[in-house]
């Protein structure tokens, strides 16, 4: 018996460092990656799963931890993030740092130095790294070694530790080749134009730190930075990449003045609540009559009706709304086909709709069919067999009786399901996308979008661009609504008393 402990006590050891050497090798490579967070987030781990299952012996900590890290980790940080993103300008154009969006300006603006011939090259790798390098010689008598992120100087044309690639070696490494970028004191950049030589440039504009602005040394046009992280000319010639910078509230305030935004926005949210109401009622409707149908004493092979029923459950739902987009197809589907009509199941904003409610009734019902028919088999007999002797009609003993007592036990889930059907991402964009599209909404909003798949249009598949501070500022917008509206559901229906 001691021999078994000792052995699990080893293996537990053994188990925690491996973990923490896990742990410790993710927090280097982000900090390295200057990810400064996640790395910390995973330095503070590594010593937390030291200390709770090395040293202390309490064993809720134990079981505690691996839950805590993991709901910080994949719920905490990304939802902390987001509200992070609403307050910047992140987009496209605008996801990289102040200092290395005016480097990518200045090198994006190199000219050609008239006053430097071309400067033969030969290509070489280093013999430890495998890397490419460019080898040269300027000005007469100095020979180089670089690339893109090296440059040193060499005594010979032949440098040790570097193997010279012949002509045939330097063609197959072309795309490498046409990266290189070598910079030289003075602001000259080396790049290769052709397979020998190396071709001269320097930046026609430059940056002053003390003044913060560029200036185009050959025209004298003035840059300066603006409050959308972009540098801009007095005559509002904009230079392109900008940087990311915060700007306060002003994605929350474009939702309401921006009338591109607004307009859409509004057919978008009405939809998403219309469409939550109407699939929770019809779906709660159809699953409770099912139920009731189910729950006739005479009612013979019910175990096979049930499971006919639940096939809906066990078949993953991206399958699902798949196969029904393609029963849905104009003419050629076949819902068209058999009732040989010519429906615009997924052209017509009508018939969109429609079609959406038909996918997430067809999705959602086997749930409400099983949770009603547990809350009806879960009422007394006593309860119905009094109401009966009382002379209560089958009408009234479900109105009075069984509809209270179900609503009662069910409240908590269909508010729970009210929140699913808000967030129904899945079944709108994989059966229509949003669309059709509402004309002059560059794209971004269509008859059948909810507000989940608005934000996530706005955030990867905008026309004028990913906009991902005003996608995150929807989303809050989102979120808050889904949470005002559960808080309500569960307070009016006064199931909070009996959760707590």
């Amino acid at each position: 018996m001691k021999v078994r402990d000792l052995r699990a006590k080893s293996f537990k050891f053994v188990l925690s460092y491996i973990v923490i050497f896990a742990l410790l090798t993710m927090a280097l490579r982000f900090i390295q990656n200057r990810s400064w967070f996640l790395g910390f987030f995973f330095l503070i781990s590594s010593f937390l799963v030291g200390y709770i299952y090395t040293l202390q012996k309490k064993v809720p900590s134990k079981y505690l931890l691996p839950g805590f890290l993991l709901l910080f980790l994949f719920h905490i940080y990304p939802a902390v993030f987001s509200g992070y993103v609403a307050f910047t300008n992140d987009s496209n154009g605008h996801q990289i740092s102040k200092s290395d969006a005016i480097a990518s300006i200045i090198e994006s603006s190199n000219i050609p130095a008239s006053d430097i011939p071309p400067i033969e090259f030969r290509a070489a790798t280093e013999d430890s790294t495998k890397k490419l390098f460019v080898t040269f010689q300027y000005p007469a008598g100095k020979y180089w070694v670089g690339n893109t992120s090296t440059l040193r100087e060499v005594g010979s044309a032949n440098p040790t530790g570097f193997t010279i690639l012949n002509f045939s070696q330097t063609q197959s490494m072309a795309n490498d080749l046409g990266n290189i970028q070598v910079h030289m004191a003075g602001g000259l950049i080396f790049s290769p134009q052709d397979f020998k030589t190396l071709q001269a440039g320097k930046p026609v504009l430059v940056y002053n730190v003390a003044k913060d602005e560029l200036t185009n040394i050959e025209s004298g046009v003035v840059y300066r930075p603006n409050n959308n992280g972009q540098m801009v000319s007095a005559e509002g010639e904009a230079l392109d990449p900008g940087w990311k910078q915060n700007v306060g509230l002003r994605n929350f305030t474009s939702i309401i003045q921006n009338k591109e935004i607004r307009k859409p926005l509004l057919a978008v949210l009405a939809w998403t609540i219309i469409n939550a109401i109407l699939i929770i009622i019809l779906s709660f409707l159809f699953g409770l009559c099912l139920a009731l149908i189910f729950n006739f004493p005479r009612l013979a092979s019910k175990r096979i009706y049930r499971t006919i029923f639940i096939v809906p459950m066990a078949i993953p739902n991206v399958l699902s709304v798949l196969v029904w987009a393609g029963l849905f197809t104009t003419q050629t589907g076949v819902i068209d086909r058999l009732f040989h009509t010519d429906i615009p199941w997924l052209t017509d904003s009508l018939w969109a709709r429609i079609a959406v409610l038909i996918v997430e009734l067809w999705l959602t019902f086997p749930y409400m069919f099983l949770i009603t028919t547990g809350a009806i088999q879960a009422i007394p007999k006593e309860v119905v067999e009094a109401a009966e002797i009382d002379g209560a009609s089958v009408f009234k003993s479900f109105r009075m009786i069984k509809l209270p007592l179900v609503m009662r036990t069910l409240a908590p889930l269909l508010v729970a399901s009210m929140a699913m059907a808000l967030n129904n991402f899945g079944a709108i964009y994989l059966l229509t996308g949003g669309g059709p599209t509402f004309p002059n909404t560059n794209g971004n909003a269509g008859a059948t979008d909810i507000l989940i798949s608005y934000t996530y249009k706005l955030a990867f598949n905008g026309q004028e661009g990913n906009n991902y501070g005003l996608a995150s500022a929807l989303s809050i917008l989102n979120f808050i609504l889904v949470g005002g509206i559960s808080i309500y559901g569960l307070r009016r229906m006064k199931t909070m008393e009996g959760i707590n």
